[in-house]
């Protein structure tokens, strides 16, 4: 005996490695793949979101149409995949002048405005518009995307209230690969018109699930002082005095179809 493994000895050993490098390629290869089919399956729903982001801005330019610029109606179409769109709870939007203590209509006491929130739900983020405003919510937290845009000036102040109603009446909510989203405008009121300087007291309070984030777009107007004032609720306190102030309302009627 020289010591020297025998013919189906060495066979073994090269049967042994071959399955041994074998199995390593295979669990390389496993690994790569899955932590690939992650990355791939995270920049896949990062992008819808990022589409989706871009077809609520769509949404409200095509709301701005009606609501600014005089446009009769508009339609949006937004790509939903395995997402959905609905138009959610009332927001509630109060401006109101506590001084005032007057049952003559045309003078700003408390008006109350009653919004349905446009909702594109994929599960983990909401992208909700309402009143001009784009919110993204989402389990890392919310952020404003859009901000509403009234004007604070001590001339001048214009506050515009977009009410986005339900053209059915009813709750809705579709979930499909596409859904058109029809709105048409109902109404156009001017509620407040006043020239004379006599509103020093001007609140504007929303109650909403999503109090946060509006206090996060309306505390960053230096002309309000905002603050919470309840589990849902956000009063913001106009700081001077305007010398003119307008408060209009435009009712939106919103029809979703697939």
């Amino acid at each position: 005996m020289n010591g020297r493994p025998a013919g189906d000895e060495r066979a073994v050993s090269d049967v042994v490695g071959f399955v041994l490098v074998f199995a390593m390629i295979v669990s390389v290869v496993g690994i790569v793949s899955l932590s690939g089919l992650a990355s791939l399956e995270s920049a896949r729903d990062a992008q819808q979101t990022d589409n989706a982001v871009r077809a609520m801005e769509v949404l409200s330019d095509n709301m701005g149409d009606i609501a600014e610029r005089g446009a009769p109606s508009r339609a949006t179409e937004i790509s939903l995949e395995d997402a959905s769109l609905s138009l959610a709870n009332e927001t509630i939007v109060t401006v109101r002048d506590p001084n005032e203590s007057t049952s003559d209509p045309s003078f700003l006491v408390n008006r109350t405005h009653k919004i349905r929130p446009i909702v594109y739900d994929d599960g983990d983020t909401e992208l909700v518009y309402a009143m001009g405003a784009i919110f993204r919510d989402d389990p890392q937290g919310g952020t404003v995307v859009q901000s509403w845009s009234p004007v604070f000036d001590k001339e001048r102040t214009l506050i515009p209230i977009v009410t986005t109603v339900s053209a059915t009446d009813t709750g809705q909510q579709i979930q499909s690969s596409t859904v058109l989203v029809r709105a048409s405008a109902n109404d156009r009121l001017v509620p407040v018109a006043d020239d004379t300087g006599k509103y020093d007291d001007v609140w504007i309070n929303v109650t909403s699930p999503r109090r946060d984030l509006w206090l996060s777009m309306l505390g960053r107007d230096p002309a309000l002082t905002c603050s919470r004032s309840g589990s849902e609720r956000v009063s913001c306190q106009l700081d001077e005095t305007p010398e003119q102030l307008f408060v209009t309302e435009v009712r939106i009627a919103v029809q979703l179809k697939p």
